[in-house]
């Protein structure tokens, strides 16, 4: 039997400015997962790796490796963001802790998540026109949910997947608008600001522009990635536990 979601407090959508300027450790987990990410392919190049299959293979596990370092790093920032909801504290320590213990399961639940959408997209490259991207935005709408059931909710990972649509047709206009949160936060504005930021950066004569470049990306998509956490952790909250109509 699907269970009856909880209401959603729509406020939290600019509640969660302040309380990410509270709490900055929301976004030092993706911060971390950026930089590393960037190392990975320094150190791991899909082009650089060799030819053939042994650059194939280099690039497939550089891909595989930093999404799932992406993952994990935005799981931990759902732990510190539901924390942040609920007390006047939310310690990183405590959060990574949580986040490890938790670990197998959240990484299950981002290989699902990926997969589901990779294949998403795959198949809608046989359908005319828009067809990847309508299977890819149906796709995210209804797995939304899970890194949350899993980082938050401590949910299997397997069964993250299934929780995650069982939330979003139980709430599908809440579900509508974290997703759209989703993609502007994580895919477009961090693009368009990384964009716009590294290129005078990388023309300039500062030292070692890349590394600053690679530091400035890191944090910008840290605190985009930041404040996405805080709206899908409390949309999922919501949804699960009935929140709404506590101290939040």
């Amino acid at each position: 039997m699907m269970r009856r979601a909880g209401k959603t407090d729509l406020g939290s959508y600019l509640r969660a400015f302040p309380l990410l300027v509270r709490h900055p450790q929301i976004a030092l987990a993706p911060f971390v997962a950026g930089v590393a990410q960037a190392l990975l392919f320094r150190v791991l190049p899909g082009n650089g790796g060799g030819s053939g299959f042994l650059g194939s293979a280099n690039s497939s596990i550089a891909g595989l490796a930093a999404q799932l370092i992406g993952f994990f790093g935005f799981a931990v920032a759902l732990i510190v963001a539901d924390t942040a909801w609920r007390r006047e504290r939310a310690p990183f320590d405590d959060a990574w802790e949580e986040a490890r213990r938790k670990a197998g399961d959240i990484l299950m639940a981002a290989i699902g998540f990926g997969f589901v959408v990779y294949i998403a997209g795959l198949l809608g490259s046989f359908i005319p026109l828009a067809g990847p991207l309508v299977l890819g935005l149906l796709a995210l709408f209804f797995f939304i949910y899970t890194l949350p059931a899993a980082a938050v909710g401590g949910v299997p990972g397997g069964a993250a997947l299934q929780i995650s649509v069982e939330r979003a047709r139980a709430a599908p206009l809440p579900t509508a608008l974290v997703t759209a949160i989703y993609i502007a936060g994580i895919l477009y504005i961090p693009a368009v600001v990384v964009g716009a930021v590294q290129a005078p950066l990388l023309s300039g004569n500062l030292p070692a522009p890349d590394i600053i470049a690679i530091l400035v990306s890191a944090a910008v998509r840290a605190v985009c990635s930041g404040y996405v956490a805080l709206v899908l952790a409390k949309t999922y909250a919501d949804l699960s536990y009935g929140r709404s109509s506590a101290r939040w």
